[in-house]
């Protein structure tokens, strides 16, 4: 193998190090989504266990923030689950990235048209997963939206009725 082809090589698995490289950026910010809506989780579940151990069931306002409570935390998990789908996707494009690089280096090598075909295919899947997680992400961002305008809309609607 002659320099040249060691560089057109190496050229060829540039491509998966570039999306790569992507993902690990949208990985980032997902992440950050994910530990927040656990904490929220978490934070949720002490406010009801207080609320309930306190015994203050019948104070209006304690009632209503329980209904909250109780509406909020399964919509919660909900997305936490969304977040988490997209999470697993993104390190399953990472890995198959990371074969595809092998399967590049592995075709150029061998001249065989089935492992050129091969790596096409693996990065084609990355590709694809890629895009499953930035899907299942961008819909726990819209389950995001609609959760705050429930909490703001029975915010906003108490002083009409205490």
């Amino acid at each position: 193998m002659s320099a040249t082809d060691v560089a057109q090589t190496i050229q060829l698995i540039i491509a998966p190090v570039v999306l790569i490289t992507a993902c690990a950026i949208t990985q980032g910010g997902i992440l950050g989504r994910f530990i927040y809506v656990g904490q929220r989780i978490r934070s949720l579940a002490t406010e009801r266990l207080q609320l309930l151990h306190t015994g203050k069931m019948n104070d209006a306002f304690s009632l209503e923030r329980l209904q909250e409570i109780d509406r909020q935390i399964p919509l919660l998990k909900h997305r936490h689950r969304l977040i988490q789908r997209a999470v697993l996707l993104i390190y399953s494009a990472i890995a198959v990235f990371l074969v595809s690089m092998f399967a590049i280096a592995l075709s150029v090598a061998s001249s065989l048209s089935l492992v050129a075909t091969l790596a096409l295919l693996l990065f084609l899947v990355g590709t694809c997963l890629l895009l499953a997680g930035v899907i299942y992400a961008g819909l726990e961002v819209r389950m995001s939206h609609q959760a705050i305008c429930y909490e703001v809309n029975r915010v906003t609607a108490l002083d009409k009725f205490f």
